[in-house]
Protein backbone atom coordinates (compact mmCIF):
# COMPACT_ATOMS: atom_id res chain seq x y z
CA UNK A 1 0.00 0.00 0.00
CA UNK A 2 1.41 3.29 -0.72
CA UNK A 3 1.24 5.72 1.49
CA UNK A 4 -0.91 9.20 -0.06
CA UNK A 5 0.35 12.58 0.42
CA UNK A 6 -2.42 13.41 2.85
CA UNK A 7 -0.56 10.76 5.61
CA UNK A 8 2.97 12.01 4.61
CA UNK A 9 2.15 15.72 5.25
CA UNK A 10 0.99 15.06 9.04
CA UNK A 11 2.10 17.17 11.13
CA UNK A 12 4.16 15.59 14.11
CA UNK A 13 1.20 17.51 16.71
CA UNK A 14 -1.08 15.38 15.49
CA UNK A 15 0.61 12.14 17.10
CA UNK A 16 0.84 13.50 20.04
CA UNK A 17 -1.37 13.08 23.29
CA UNK A 18 -4.46 16.03 23.07
CA UNK A 19 -3.38 18.70 24.64
CA UNK A 20 0.12 18.31 24.36
CA UNK A 21 2.69 20.18 21.62
CA UNK A 22 5.97 17.96 21.03
CA UNK A 23 7.70 21.20 20.41
CA UNK A 24 6.99 22.60 23.70
CA UNK A 25 7.66 19.88 25.26
CA UNK A 26 11.04 19.65 23.58
CA UNK A 27 11.87 23.44 24.62
CA UNK A 28 11.15 22.29 28.36
CA UNK A 29 13.90 19.97 28.17
CA UNK A 30 16.35 22.25 27.25
CA UNK A 31 15.86 25.04 29.89
CA UNK A 32 18.70 26.03 31.92
CA UNK A 33 18.43 24.85 35.55
CA UNK A 34 19.46 27.70 38.01
CA UNK A 35 21.08 26.66 41.05
CA UNK A 36 19.95 28.29 44.34
CA UNK A 37 22.17 29.44 47.04
CA UNK A 38 20.15 29.60 50.66
CA UNK A 39 19.32 33.13 51.45
CA UNK A 40 21.57 34.43 54.51
CA UNK A 41 19.40 37.46 54.31
CA UNK A 42 15.82 35.87 54.49
CA UNK A 43 17.61 33.24 57.08
CA UNK A 44 18.35 36.24 59.41
CA UNK A 45 15.37 37.97 59.62
CA UNK A 46 13.43 34.67 60.12
CA UNK A 47 15.91 34.03 63.24
CA UNK A 48 15.34 37.93 64.40
CA UNK A 49 11.89 37.56 64.04
CA UNK A 50 12.01 34.12 66.11
CA UNK A 51 14.16 35.90 68.74
CA UNK A 52 11.89 39.11 68.75
CA UNK A 53 8.54 37.18 69.40
CA UNK A 54 10.18 35.17 72.36
CA UNK A 55 11.62 38.66 74.05
CA UNK A 56 8.28 40.05 73.74
CA UNK A 57 6.46 37.01 74.55
CA UNK A 58 9.18 37.00 77.84
CA UNK A 59 8.33 40.35 78.41
CA UNK A 60 4.38 40.19 78.04
CA UNK A 61 4.30 37.17 80.83
CA UNK A 62 7.20 38.57 83.19
CA UNK A 63 4.60 41.33 84.86
CA UNK A 64 2.00 38.24 85.86
CA UNK A 65 4.15 35.77 86.22
CA UNK A 66 7.43 36.75 87.12
CA UNK A 67 11.07 36.25 85.42
CA UNK A 68 11.40 32.60 86.73
CA UNK A 69 8.22 31.34 85.71
CA UNK A 70 7.65 33.47 82.25
CA UNK A 71 11.05 31.40 80.97
CA UNK A 72 9.69 28.38 80.36
CA UNK A 73 6.75 29.31 78.25
CA UNK A 74 8.99 32.33 76.60
CA UNK A 75 11.51 29.36 75.67
CA UNK A 76 9.15 26.79 74.42
CA UNK A 77 7.80 30.03 72.04
CA UNK A 78 11.35 30.12 70.97
CA UNK A 79 11.82 26.19 70.38
CA UNK A 80 8.55 26.02 68.14
CA UNK A 81 9.76 28.89 65.79
CA UNK A 82 13.36 27.24 65.47
CA UNK A 83 11.28 24.10 64.69
CA UNK A 84 9.59 26.17 62.09
CA UNK A 85 12.27 27.97 60.88
CA UNK A 86 14.05 24.23 60.27
CA UNK A 87 10.94 23.42 58.68
CA UNK A 88 11.18 26.28 56.11
CA UNK A 89 14.82 25.97 54.96
CA UNK A 90 14.40 22.51 54.38
CA UNK A 91 11.33 23.36 52.29
CA UNK A 92 13.46 26.54 49.96
CA UNK A 93 14.26 25.02 46.21
CA UNK A 94 18.14 24.38 45.31
CA UNK A 95 17.11 24.90 41.37
CA UNK A 96 14.54 26.65 39.36
CA UNK A 97 13.78 26.11 35.72
CA UNK A 98 11.70 28.63 34.20
CA UNK A 99 10.74 28.84 30.46
CA UNK A 100 8.31 30.00 27.88
CA UNK A 101 5.19 28.80 30.16
CA UNK A 102 6.51 26.98 32.64
CA UNK A 103 8.22 27.54 36.06
CA UNK A 104 9.67 24.42 38.28
CA UNK A 105 11.77 24.29 41.57
CA UNK A 106 12.82 21.52 43.07
CA UNK A 107 14.27 20.55 45.99
CA UNK A 108 18.13 19.29 46.52
CA UNK A 109 17.01 15.92 46.52
CA UNK A 110 15.27 16.59 42.99
CA UNK A 111 12.31 16.45 44.04
CA UNK A 112 9.43 18.90 41.98
CA UNK A 113 8.31 21.63 45.12
CA UNK A 114 6.37 23.10 42.49
CA UNK A 115 5.55 22.90 38.46
CA UNK A 116 3.87 25.35 37.18
CA UNK A 117 2.48 28.86 35.23
CA UNK A 118 3.68 31.78 36.46
CA UNK A 119 0.81 33.97 37.20
CA UNK A 120 2.62 36.42 39.31
CA UNK A 121 5.49 38.70 39.75
CA UNK A 122 6.85 41.31 41.79
CA UNK A 123 10.32 42.60 42.60
CA UNK A 124 11.13 44.64 45.79
CA UNK A 125 13.77 46.75 44.91
CA UNK A 126 16.71 45.02 43.87
CA UNK A 127 16.62 42.41 46.85
CA UNK A 128 13.17 40.40 46.64
CA UNK A 129 11.28 38.55 43.67
CA UNK A 130 8.12 36.77 44.42
CA UNK A 131 6.88 34.74 42.51
CA UNK A 132 3.57 33.33 42.23
CA UNK A 133 2.91 29.48 40.50
CA UNK A 134 -0.27 28.31 39.55
CA UNK A 135 0.35 24.47 40.27
CA UNK A 136 -2.65 22.32 39.66
CA UNK A 137 -5.27 24.72 40.65
CA UNK A 138 -3.32 26.21 44.15
CA UNK A 139 -1.55 29.38 44.08
CA UNK A 140 2.41 28.94 45.28
CA UNK A 141 4.20 32.17 46.21
CA UNK A 142 8.17 31.17 45.75
CA UNK A 143 10.20 34.18 47.23
CA UNK A 144 13.98 34.44 45.67
CA UNK A 145 16.31 36.69 47.25
CA UNK A 146 18.71 38.53 45.60
CA UNK A 147 21.96 37.05 47.38
CA UNK A 148 21.07 33.37 46.38
CA UNK A 149 21.76 34.18 42.64
CA UNK A 150 24.11 36.48 41.13
CA UNK A 151 23.33 39.31 40.15
CA UNK A 152 23.15 38.42 36.66
CA UNK A 153 20.79 35.58 37.23
CA UNK A 154 18.65 37.61 39.63
CA UNK A 155 18.21 39.68 36.71
CA UNK A 156 16.86 37.27 33.83
CA UNK A 157 15.04 35.68 36.30
CA UNK A 158 13.11 39.26 36.94
CA UNK A 159 12.91 39.83 33.33
CA UNK A 160 11.81 36.19 32.51
CA UNK A 161 9.27 35.86 35.44
CA UNK A 162 7.78 39.74 34.87
CA UNK A 163 7.04 38.63 30.90
CA UNK A 164 6.11 34.77 31.85
CA UNK A 165 3.84 36.54 34.12
CA UNK A 166 2.22 38.81 31.79
CA UNK A 167 1.42 36.31 29.11
CA UNK A 168 0.41 33.81 31.55
CA UNK A 169 -2.72 36.53 32.63
CA UNK A 170 -2.58 37.83 29.06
Amino acid sequence: MIATSDTAAAPAKLHAPAGRDTLSDARRMRAPRIALRPSWVLQAFLLVGVLIAAAAFFTTLVSWLGAWRATPPALALGAAGLLAFQVWHRAQPAFIDIGTDRFAAFSRAGACLVDGRLVGASQWGAALLALVVEDGGRRKTLLVAADSLDAESFRILAVSARSASGRASG
